[in-house]
């Protein structure tokens, strides 16, 4: 049961990712999962509990992507790996689409909430490592860099953004820590 759950929940991320969320229906999510659409909604009865589960795997595979790109142990290694997942477009592009969702469903907006707590210390880790101070507001900072390199690199193309949001990230971690010195 888990793993059928599973198949429909990746045939659901596959269409977010192809069509948007404008193309993600029960009728193309059952087709693209080998299912009827009345297996489907056994599992998930209405569009809103897939599109729930959906924005729920999806910020897990976020997370899971992010540890282990910061999971180096070199900082200049960190930010390779961090910009490796930011550039890659399919999660970009599904959390994007996402996003429209949150704006009027409370159980996609609590996924992000929950991508938020699961990234921060992520983060924290990140920052400590150029040796800087975590603080909320290093924090926010980071996460809206990384959120608009990952936007940016969505609309122009990964490898037109790559080696600049490395600097941009190198520079504002480092900065951070310079920031730290100076008080």
């Amino acid at each position: 049961m888990a793993a059928r759950r599973e198949a429909i929940v990746a045939a659901a991320l596959d269409v977010i990712q192809e069509e948007g969320l404008s193309g993600f229906t029960q009728p193309r999510v059952a087709r693209r999962a080998g299912l009827r659409q009345s297996h489907l909604t056994y599992y998930f009865p209405t569009r809103a509990d897939l599109l729930l589960a959906v924005a729920d795997e999806a910020v897990r595979r976020r997370i899971e992507a992010l540890r282990k790109a910061v999971s180096a142990e070199d900082p200049a290694m960190k930010v390779t790996g961090l910009v490796d997942v930011l550039v890659d477009p399919r999660q970009t592009r599904i959390l994007t689409a996402l996003t429209q969702s949150a704006d009027a469903d409370p159980g996609v907006r609590r996924a992000f909430s929950a991508l938020g707590a699961g990234i921060a210390p992520l983060g924290a880790a990140l920052i400590t490592s150029f040796g800087a101070e975590p603080t909320e507001a290093s924090l926010a900072l980071l996460q809206a860099t990384s959120t608009g390199i990952a936007v940016l690199a969505l609309a122009t193309g990964a490898e037109a953004v790559r080696d600049r949001a490395e600097q941009v990230l190198t520079q504002l971690l480092t900065s951070l820590r310079t920031e730290r010195d100076c008080t």
